[in-house]
């Protein structure tokens, strides 16, 4: 191999661009990775790691390898996108400096990458490997091609991936998208903000963005419906698209997405349900051991707690009760219920302390267990004392089966249900019947004013008095008998002679009060 001297190998414009600050962390984590450096560390170690890798080359007169470092340091992306290595230059050939290799579109189904491999260009030695977090509700059967960079348009076709025949067969067997913001380590499930799926042209509706502030909410998307796998030669699209990932700061590169096709078996609740019940388990001696060690603890004063035994996420009563082996709590949730709402949207937190409850945490409390196999479906709480005893809560039941109307010679509801109202010269009285003990208290004295001025009112008018029962309990479009009219009461200032004959009022009980006549 022919040597160059030094001044073709100047690595100073170089170390000016790794230092210039213009590259996040994680550029500089890929091309030590690249040279075979340790990745971490602050950004001044991973800045001083590759200019001293430079400087080596310089003074090795590695023509190859500086230029190899040399485009890794301009081009930083081309790594993260491709992971490119350069291939050797034949013998006395030198790479041009500002030659790329451009990012091919990813196609799944067979179909290679077309690039050839030249003294100076990048050669494909394999597509970044993208590792997710499992979950409980799949198992991962095969890898439908490789991982592609997101905005990508990807071929599908059975005959290049005879594993997706199975699908019209077994229905658990499902063709979902997974899309991650890194490729390094286990990733949540993350789509771009905004950003739809099409396949075969036809828009996929999904939610792409889970809970808000909740990473690792989204779910992947199931496209198996959407895809024609009943012909193998049909090439089936895979097309996403998405905007707005510029990351705010300058010479920041906007955020990549990485997008994957996989195959995978759903697993059904009842399925994890019955894994769950034949799982971990919480004894009910470990629960009682807990709960007299703190009843012992002079520093901490116990007393007897409510145990509830519904579910606070559906409200019913608790089937199989469950909780994480973490939470310091003995109320459980129910299984079913929490399984089915993070199916929804995973975030595996415990309803009741908000602590990280994954499926591999939960575990049965056979303490509670006991407690619902020896009280009747109708029981929905109990009294668990300090020892660790439990009883059933009295009060609450009392308060449940209480009568809803009053005995024992006392007034029920139903009494006040009917009002009589009387009309007797212009004057209405209404009232309800006397039945209790505060209506037969009245004095005798104001029962004797109010009949008084019932008498005396009653002769200035002629007419008969008209009375009526009005029942509250029925319809006012089943009365008989309507109700009549109250007449308007005319005032004649000439009427009475005498302002001794004006109707007084007299209220009850007290004196009455009388004004001499005046003379008009």
């Amino acid at each position: 191999m022919a040597s160059t001297g030094r001044g073709y190998l100047d690595p100073d414009p170089l170390i000016r661009i790794v230092k210039s600050g213009g590259y996040v962390n994680r550029l500089l984590q890929n091309i030590c990775s690249g040279e075979g450096l340790k990745t971490f560390g602050v950004k001044a170690e991973l800045q001083n790691r590759i200019i001293q890798q430079l400087q080596l080359h310089v003074r090795n007169n590695d023509s190859n390898r500086f230029q190899r470092l040399r485009q890794m340091i301009e081009d930083p992306h081309a790594i993260v996108l491709s992971g490119m290595v350069t291939a050797p230059p034949s013998a006395g050939a030198s790479a041009p400096p500002n030659s790329y290799a451009k990012v091919p579109s990813a196609q799944i189904g067979g179909v290679a990458h077309n690039m050839a491999a030249s003294g100076s260009g990048f050669r494909p030695i394999g597509h970044p490997r993208i590792e997710f977090k499992p979950s409980p509700y799949f198992e991962v059967q095969e890898q439908i091609g490789q991982p592609s960079i997101c905005e990508a348009k990807i071929t599908l076709r059975v005959a290049d991936n005879p594993i997706l025949s199975r699908v019209s067969t077994d229905n658990n067997l499902r063709v979902m998208v997974f899309c991650a913001g890194d490729s390094s380590g286990r990733q949540d499930i993350s789509f771009p903000h905004q950003s739809e799926i099409k396949v075969n042209g036809g828009e996929i509706k999904a939610n792409l963005r889970g809970l808000k502030n909740k990473p690792g909410s989204t779910r992947p998307v199931d496209i198996t419906k959407d895809l024609r796998l009943n012909l193998n030669a049909y090439s089936n699209s895979v097309e996403m698209t998405y905007a707005l990932t510029k990351q705010v700061g300058g010479g920041v590169p906007p955020k990549k997405y990485f997008l994957v096709i996989y195959l995978v078996r759903t697993i059904p609740v009842t399925d994890l349900v019955e894994k769950l019940e034949k799982g971990r388990r919480i004894t009910e001696q470990s629960v009682l051991e807990d709960m007299r060690s703190k009843a012992r603890d002079a520093d901490i004063v116990t007393t007897a707690s409510v145990l509830s035994l519904k579910c606070p996420l559906s409200t019913l009563r608790i089937d199989l009760p469950c909780r994480s082996v973490s939470c310091r709590h003995n109320q459980c949730f129910d299984a079913t219920s929490y399984l089915q709402l993070q199916e929804q949207g995973p975030t595996w937190l415990c309803p009741l302390c908000n602590n990280s409850a994954p499926f591999n945490s939960l575990a049965v409390d056979e303490y509670v267990r006991d407690i619902l196999k020896n009280t009747s479906k109708s029981i929905d709480q109990v009294i668990i004392q300090p020892d660790g005893k439990w009883e059933l809560n009295d009060k609450k039941n009392e308060k449940m089966h209480a009568p809803s109307s009053r005995t024992n010679g006392v007034a029920s509801d139903s009494d006040d249900d009917l009002i009589e109202i009387t009309k007797e010269g212009g004057s209405v009285r209404m009232g309800a019947p006397q039945s209790s003990k505060l209506l037969n208290g009245i004095s005798s004295h104001q029962s004797r004013e109010q009949s008084s001025a019932r008498d005396s009112t009653a002769s200035t008018s002629s007419k008969r008095p008209i009375s009526a029962v009005i029942d509250l309990t029925s319809s006012g479009d089943e009365d008989e008998i309507p109700i009549a009219r109250l007449p308007k009461r005319q005032f004649n200032s000439n009427s009475y002679g005498d302002t001794e004959n004006l109707p007084m009022f007299r209220p009850a009980p007290a004196p009455s009060v009388t004004y001499p006549p005046s003379r008009l």
